[in-house]
């Protein structure tokens, strides 16, 4: 009955030198300026998907007949409600880009969740 008290008050010591190490690890990673751009540029991806209704101007699937195969606004003949054009369809291009962060994002993760799960079947046959 001792015994659980013990590695519980084992635990709440160990917590500073957690800190302590997390400290260090990000010290070390801060030092690396192409880690911190990318940790950077994944934070951002991920809160544009998260976010995706609210920062995209149009739904991804709306079609505007009126818009068909509009250019980038910067290039003659685009507008400024379209960014980045649109498609043979008259869909906005931004928006169907900010909802695709969505898929992309999905697919890492489970193609990652797949590779992982084939290490661990290598690591039990090994």
């Amino acid at each position: 009955a001792d015994a659980p008290s013990t590695i519980a008050v084992s635990a709440v010591s160990t917590d500073p030198s957690r800190r302590a190490r997390l400290a260090e690890f990000w010290y070390y990673f801060s030092e690396n300026r192409g880690a911190v751009i990318g940790l950077g540029f994944f934070v951002f991806l991920v809160l544009l998907a998260v976010f995706a209704p609210l920062i995209a101007p149009y739904s991804p699937i709306a079609q505007f007949r009126d818009a068909i195969l509009v250019p980038p606004s910067w290039q003659e003949g685009g507008r400024s409600a379209y960014l980045l054009g649109t498609d043979p369809l008259g869909r906005d291009m931004l928006s169907r880009l900010i909802y695709g962060t969505r898929y992309s994002l999905f697919i890492g993760v489970i193609v990652t969740i797949v590779a992982l799960a084939g290490i661990l079947i290598g690591v039990i046959a090994g």
